[in-house]
């Protein structure tokens, strides 16, 4: 009878087992073909060209708190530098020698021949670290850990949201980590951004946050972000897409500001079009003359995503002779490209 019970038993166990293997390889295989097919699926690879931040020899001694520009590029495609996004880094490492520019890439391939010229280029400023970021990891030990895991794949299934929301929430995740500077990759730098604290920028067109700043070595630049973060982290699946960038800081600010005594909230500067995008909306008739001296105070400039080299603007003349002045290495290595 013993034996019969332990042969029986012996059965069971060996059959949940193999059950068990069965739905978890399942469960595996699934898991694997989503990631792969994902627009996500970079969050979680592993590196293969671009160093990790982090893993680099002076990446830690020149992640300065609230003394860094950074750039991020989140697709998931393979790492492609176009002319004009390499013009952008350049240009805001050459009139910034005492900050130090990170471009901050999510895609886990190399660089293809062409970008890798570029790389090369960029990285004759000792202020230029590229690096790459994996999204899975670089979100551990912050406040929207939990949301990122729990959150990140409902969400995505906006594509819209997963391009320039989620964009945006990387923008800020950096600014939680290190302070400093968020720029775009369309725009050129042309001044310095050393006095700058906690700050936004706004494009003239729809009066949304384009530019972002935050000195978190002051309270209120540690409070203003942590209370966005919060925001980020709180946002549920029939909400978020009430919470772009704009929306959050409108929400902070009102939180921190509104009807309160607070001096602190006196250093935060929200800028005009006129300080970040100049001519953002013009279209084909700005004339160059008009548009150089609109420019010419701008602490960066941007293009718009419409433009192509190809077009015979004047818009378009005065963003290649501002190219040619704040990116001069680039510019001369690729003219006809811009």
């Amino acid at each position: 009878m013993r034996k019969r019970r332990a042969f029986l038993t012996l059965c069971l166990v060996v059959g949940f087992t193999t059950v068990v293997c069965v739905f978890w390889r399942e469960l595996s295989i699934g898991l694997t073909i989503a990631i792969s097919s994902s627009e996500l699926y970079c969050h979680w690879s592993n590196s293969k060209g671009v160093i990790e931040l982090g893993q680099g020899e002076w990446d830690e001694p020149m992640l300065i708190p609230s003394r860094c520009i950074f750039f991020h590029e989140t697709a998931c495609s393979p790492p492609n530098l176009t002319p004009r996004q390499a013009c952008a880094v350049e240009s805001a490492a050459k009139n910034n020698r005492n900050l130090n520019v990170f471009l901050l890439l999510l895609a886990p391939g190399r660089f293809s021949d062409n970008s890798e010229a570029f790389v090369k280029i960029l990285e004759t400023y000792d202020n230029v670290y590229i690096r790459r970021i994996r999204l899975s990891t670089y979100v551990l030990d912050t406040p929207i850990e939990d949301w990122f895991s729990a959150s990140v794949w409902k969400f995505s299934e906006n594509r819209a949201w997963l391009r320039r929301d989620l964009h945006d929430y990387i923008r800020m995740l950096t600014l939680w980590k290190f302070g400093g500077v968020a720029l775009n990759l369309n725009s050129i730098v042309q001044a310095s951004l050393d006095e700058l604290t906690t700050f936004v920028g706004v494009r003239d067109r729809d009066k949304e946050v384009g530019v972002i700043g935050v000195d978190t070595s002051t309270d209120f630049g540690r409070q203003f972000i942590d209370a966005c973060m919060e925001i980020i982290k709180n946002t549920t699946v029939d909400d978020y897409l009430s919470y772009n960038i704009t929306n959050i800081v409108a929400k902070v600010l009102k939180q921190l500001c509104y009807q309160q005594t607070n001096k602190e909230c006196r250093r935060f500067t929200i800028y005009p079009s006129a300080k970040f995008y100049p001519g953002y909306s013009w279209k084909d008739d700005a004339k160059a003359k008009e548009l150089i001296q609109i420019m010419r105070n701008a602490t960066t400039i941007h293009l718009r995503d419409d433009y192509n080299r190809n077009t015979k603007t004047d818009s378009m003349a005065t963003y290649k002779i501002a190219a040619k002045q704040h990116c001069p290495k680039i510019y001369e290595f690729t003219a006809k490209d811009f």
